[in-house]
């Protein structure tokens, strides 16, 4: 063997090692790994979900065990008509929703799609829109959420969510409580608060549900709810866009939404 044909075989050598580390020039960590998690999740046959409640987006429903709500019923769909797999449902919270995908404690998770969230883990296209707004007393005189972002003024909202990220960006006078998800609306409903920032379709139905509440009409942004998985793991992600464009064709989201009664969410 010549001295070139010796090297070239050592540097492809060397290469290999490399890319099997995921330390090769450009690869980022675990993109190998990364690369086939559909491999990887058919031959388990399992997928893990993560979650957390925010009713009736979704929710723990007691008398059958099972996660429902409109994310939980759009997330099941995807994962048994789309991928084929089991889901296997794995509490969290918003503050975690993404984290627990880069611990490796959950592989998906549907959720607001965020900048922050976006920075941890790669976004799915998007499957519903909403905006943002707030939820007073009845009797409250605020007509705007501006008129809420006064001194002396509190404003609840579930922590780490995307509602929250929202409004830490427009509030510069009042003061932000953030609390879990369901507690939010307790603050309000005993007046230890002045409002609650939260998505439309959750205000609404909450409006219905609890008497003396009002949504406001303006918004102070949007969102945009999809599903999160591992960075890098792109061929997850392909399958999962690929079986929401032909569920948005089939008219699925649509569908979902009418089921659950979501005022204020539409299709994305």
């Amino acid at each position: 063997m010549t001295r070139f044909a010796l090297a070239r075989t050592l540097g492809a050598a060397a290469v290999g090692a490399l890319a099997a580390l995921g330390l090769f020039v450009g690869m980022p960590s675990g993109s190998v790994q990364a690369s086939a998690k559909m491999d990887a999740l058919k031959k388990a046959g399992t997928i893990n979900l993560g979650w957390a409640a925010f009713k009736p987006l979704i929710f723990l429903d007691t008398s059958t065990g099972k996660v429902s709500g409109f994310w939980g019923d759009i997330t099941e769909q995807m994962v048994t008509d789309g991928l084929h797999l089991q889901p296997k449902w794995v509490e969290g919270t918003w503050a975690t929703i993404v984290t627990g995908i880069q611990t490796e404690k959950w592989d998906v998770a549907p959720a607001g799609i965020t900048e922050t969230r976006s920075g941890i883990a790669d976004a799915t296209d998007p499957f519903a829109k909403v905006d943002y707004t707030m939820m007073v007393k009845a009797g409250s005189p605020a007509k705007s959420w501006k008129d809420v972002d006064q001194p002396g003024k509190r404003i609840s909202v579930s922590e780490g969510s995307n509602t929250d990220q929202a409004l830490t960006k427009i509030i510069q006078r009042a003061t932000i409580v953030r609390v879990r998800q369901e507690q939010a609306l307790l603050e309000l409903l005993g007046d230890k608060v002045d409002a609650q920032a939260v998505q439309r379709d959750y205000a609404m139905q909450a409006m219905h549900q609890y008497k003396g509440l009002r949504v406001m009409s303006d918004a102070f942004g949007y969102s945009l709810v999809g599903w999160y998985v591992p960075k890098g793991a792109d061929d997850l992600k392909s399958a999962v866009n690929e079986w929401l464009a032909g569920a948005k064709k089939r008219g699925v989201v649509k569908q979902l939404l009418e089921k659950w009664k979501l005022e204020g969410a539409e299709p994305a």
